[in-house]
């Protein structure tokens, strides 16, 4: 992830043994239906544009916890944020 990240920290690769790979939890391994999801998911919860007022905007703050939480379903993950636990 040199460089800072952006789309090359998406192309990541991690080399796993068989023992390892079976650790991995299984909601995050990309596969065909997985992707379409996550494609479903974007399309759903990501906006085209911002500006200075969304910022203020107190729905902007729901709408993101309403997608992380989303996110965190499909990926099967439990709850990772704290919002989550309510």
């Amino acid at each position: 992830m040199q460089n800072g990240g952006g789309p090359a920290c998406l192309r990541l690769r991690v080399a796993l043994n068989e023992t390892e790979l079976a650790a991995v939890n299984a909601g995050v391994i990309m596969t065909a239906p997985l992707y379409e999801t996550l494609t479903q998911w974007v399309d759903r919860h990501y906006r085209d544009r911002m500006s200075e007022n969304d910022l203020a905007d107190p729905r902007l703050l729901t709408e993101c916890r309403t997608a992380l939480d989303e996110l965190t379903q499909i990926l099967k993950l439990g709850a990772v944020y704290p919002f989550q636990l309510n």
